[in-house]
C-alpha cells in the first residue's frame, strides 16, 4: 500500500494501534500455550511490541508536540495486517499472520523512514530491523510447529530429560 498518501501524524496514529494490538495478542498467545519455550518467545514479542509502543509515541511528542497522537480504533489490514485468533485457530495459522504482521510492519517503518529526519530516521529503521527479527523468531516457530503438530502443548522438561 501506497504510504505517501496519508500524513505523517496518521500514519504514527496506525502504527501506535498496531504496536498496540500485537502486544495484546503476543500477551494472550504467551498465556494459552503450555511450551515454555514458545510462552518465552510470546512473552518477549509482546515486551518489545509494548517498547514499539512507546518509541512512536515519543517520535510523535518529539515531532508534534504539544499535540497528541490520535490513535485509531483499527487501522487497515492492507497496510499493517493484525492477527486474528478464532477458536478454529491453529498455531501454524496464528504463526503465519504473525510472520504476515511482522514483516508488513518491517516494510511499514522501512517505508516512514525516509520521510522525517536522520534521528528520526534512524529510529524507524532501527524498528524495521527489530520486526525482521520477530518475522524471523517466528518464522522458526512456525516451521517447528509444521513439523510438531504438538509443538505449543509440549513441556520440553519432560521431553529432555
Amino acid at each position: 500500500m501506497n504510504l505517501s498518501k496519508f500524513s505523517m501524524k496518521k500514519l504514527l496514529g496506525m502504527a501506535a494501534r498496531a504496536e498496540i494490538d500485537s502486544h495484546k495478542t503476543y500477551g494472550k498467545l504467551a498465556g494459552r500455550v503450555n511450551n515454555p519455550l514458545l510462552k518465552e518467545k510470546f512473552s518477549l514479542l509482546a515486551f518489545e511490541e509494548k517498547k514499539h509502543e512507546k518509541v512512536i509515541r515519543n517520535l510523535f511528542k518529539s515531532t508534534y508536540k504539544p499535540e497528541a497522537i490520535e490513535i485509531p480504533k483499527a487501522v487497515d489490514p492492507a497496510l499493517l495486517p493484525a492477527v486474528v485468533i478464532k477458536p478454529s485457530s491453529s498455531l501454524t495459522d496464528i504463526l503465519y499472520q504473525a510472520m504476515t504482521s511482522e514483516l508488513a510492519a518491517q516494510n511499514f517503518y522501512a517505508g516512514l523512514a525516509p520521510r522525517v529526519k536522520a534521528e528520526k530516521k534512524r529510529m524507524l529503521e532501527y524498528l524495521s530491523k527489530v520486526e525482521k527479527s520477530h518475522y524471523m523468531m517466528l518464522k522458526s516457530e512456525f516451521v517447528m510447529a509444521l513439523n510438531f503438530e504438538d509443538y505449543a502443548e509440549k513441556d520440553i522438561d519432560k521431553v529432555v530429560s
